[in-house]
């Protein structure tokens, strides 16, 4: 499945947004692609396979796993990370804020069509798409 979107550092934290507690660990790095283990609210898990096409664009695939699993592979990955996720939409997209413990605080907007500028909410600030140090993988390292 195709993956399209956008980063950008986040300005202020919206009010009114449920957090979730993810860790996630990687399995695979090699290039452009990965596999991660993903455990949200240490209540479900997935495991997704990515391989990047562009600066913005992602093939990836997604599956439901068993927690227990979930839990002994992130355990056992060389490179983890955590993080705060909040989730919300705009005009269609989703948005994903991410808090990371290092104060790290990034938007992700994820679209189908090309991005116009009233999809980028006022809490985005400047824009990080492609660049590799605010990718979770190099976060991870």
């Amino acid at each position: 499945m195709l993956e399209r979107e956008r980063k950008f550092k986040l300005k202020y934290l919206p009010e009114g947004l449920t957090p979730l507690k993810i860790k996630q660990g990687y399995l695979m790095i090699k290039g452009k692609k990965n596999l991660r283990i993903r455990i949200i609210d240490d209540e479900v898990a997935y495991m997704t396979y990515k391989v990047s096409i562009k600066k913005d664009t992602k093939d990836e695939f997604e599956y439901k796993v068993p927690l227990v699993d979930a839990v002994e592979m992130y355990n056992k990955a060389e490179k983890r990370l955590e993080k705060t996720r909040y989730k919300t939409k705009l005009n269609g997209n989703t948005i994903d804020i991410d808090v990371y413990p290092n104060g790290l605080q990034v938007v992700e907007i994820e679209f189908e069509n090309e991005l116009r500028s009233e999809d980028i909410p006022d809490y985005c600030g400047e824009e990080i798409t492609g660049i590799s140090k605010y990718s979770n993988t190099k976060i991870a390292k």
